[in-house]
């Protein structure tokens, strides 16, 4: 599925991708913003001023996502494991890396450095709408919403179901515990594997409760 893609540069050396379904997710969040997020909030705003936000908070939501994946890998490099590429497509993004990770001092490093940079990203758009609160609308409705997105992320992948970070955090306590690398990913991948199930049944719950759009989001991610 993630083979291929349009190149959009180089970062501490890693090759930037996006997938084409990349372009399915970026539509849809435009969208709902657009027609949902901001008209709610901000119901003076024009179409056109609320289709221009939707789309520069779009953007800047996939530069957050960027910037958790591109945390990942520049602390993975620092460890000495090759980060070939990272590449952003319907369900977020993912680094693809040469290799596991050597010890589970390194597998928590680099499972937590993506989690802990969408929180910092989130206080800062946080300070960004702090700052701007009376003066400008505009400004205000993107940080505002980055700033829940971003501290959100962090919390749905601390969950910990492999290969989210928080099942990856798992998978480094329980090498640490039994210093076997292979016992721990079966017991993490048998938890992510529940948590997903979770997630599918939680999803069908939703769109029978009308709820379709965000029942089929989380079913998929399930």
């Amino acid at each position: 599925m993630l083979r291929g893609g349009i190149p959009i540069g180089r970062l501490f050396g890693i090759s930037l991708r996006l997938n084409y379904s990349w372009f399915i997710v970026f539509g849809l969040v435009t969208w709902s913003l657009t027609t949902q997020q901001f008209p709610l909030n901000f119901p003076e705003w024009s179409l056109a001023m609320s289709l221009v936000a939707g789309i520069v908070t779009s953007l800047l939501f996939f530069g957050s996502l960027l910037a958790h994946e591109l945390m990942h890998s520049v602390v993975a490099q620092s460890v000495g494991i090759k980060v070939n590429s990272i590449t952003l497509f319907i369900f977020g993004g993912v680094a693809q890396m040469s290799e596991e990770p050597h010890q589970p001092k390194d597998e928590l490093r680099i499972a937590l450095a993506g989690p802990l940079t969408s929180v910092a990203l989130g206080i800062i758009f946080w300070a960004v709408y702090l700052l701007v609160e009376g003066h400008s609308e505009f400004v205000l409705a993107i940080s505002y919403w980055l700033s829940l997105i971003n501290i959100f992320l962090a919390v749905f992948n601390l969950i910990p179901g492999f290969p989210l970070d928080g099942g990856r955090v798992l998978r480094a306590i329980l090498w640490w515990r039994s210093n076997n690398l292979r016992r721990a990913t079966k017991i993490a991948t048998n938890i992510g594997r529940a948590v997903g199930y979770l997630f599918i049944f939680g999803g069908l719950y939703f769109i029978f409760e009308g709820l379709w759009l965000n029942g089929l989001w989380l079913a998929l991610i399930g």
